[in-house]
């Protein structure tokens, strides 16, 4: 479902006299359907930049990803952003660490919107919103509430619901258990098993060791770099 070959990227300071940092260097690896793949290493490896990179939040100028898109191989390096967004919409599920706030856009709004953009109906993705925020234990008081307010812990929960609504071919995650306590922790947990069940491929970035031994097939190795990742 994904393949990543040779990947590097840098970052350019121009506020700073033009000064390149090296974040990532010849990354490789691919995942397979039902296969969750972590990337490990170290503050600095190039983790969370590989794996925007596997979004295209970042451009990739050296080396090349594909990805399986509706039965054929898209190659993210030059893509459209067309297609970017069709790819985004059908294939890619994103939890990041921290979810975009959309002033007055309640929390139910934020979790249907990713089904909406994949084909359901508004009926439709209104059920599985509500299911999906029960599950992962968001008050039924604060579905209609814009998250703003919410504490951390609940912010990340509509964010993992609006990831999880759709049942994306691949997902993408950013240390989506890092503001949860052991209950909910345990949802995600059952989540990402269940999404390998129906054989989604998984890349995620885990520092607790109790998830990522629990969702871990494998883990993709990353080295220091000298910048954040």
């Amino acid at each position: 479902m994904i393949r990543v070959n040779q990947v590097s990227k840098q970052f350019t300071l121009h506020n700073q006299g033009g000064v390149e940092l090296s974040v990532l260097q010849q990354a490789s690896f691919s995942v397979a359907a039902g296969e969750c793949v972590v990337l490990h290493g170290p503050s600095g490896s190039g983790k969370s930049t590989l794996l925007r990179s596997l979004y295209g939040n970042y451009l990739i100028e050296q080396g090349s990803v594909q990805v399986r898109h509706q039965g054929q191989w898209l190659e993210l390096a030059g893509i459209e952003p067309r297609t970017m967004i069709a790819l985004r919409r059908q294939t890619l599920g994103w939890v990041s660490q921290f979810l975009r706030v959309i002033p007055r856009t309640t929390a139910l709004e934020i979790v249907m919107q990713p089904a909406i953009e994949a084909g359901l109906s508004r009926a439709q993705a209104k059920q599985r919103s509500e299911e999906m925020l029960a599950r992962l234990n968001v008050p039924e008081s604060l579905w209609h509430l814009a998250p703003a307010t919410f504490s951390g812990g609940e912010q990340q929960r509509v964010n993992i619901a609006s990831g999880f609504v759709v049942d994306h071919p691949i997902l993408l995650l950013d240390e989506p258990t890092a503001s949860l306590d052991e209950q909910n922790r345990e949802v995600v947990i059952e989540l990402i098993e269940q999404a390998k069940q129906r054989g989604a491929a998984i890349v995620g970035i885990f520092h607790d060791a109790y998830v990522r031994n629990r969702v871990a097939d494998r883990l993709y190795h990353l080295a220091a770099q000298g910048a954040n990742s």
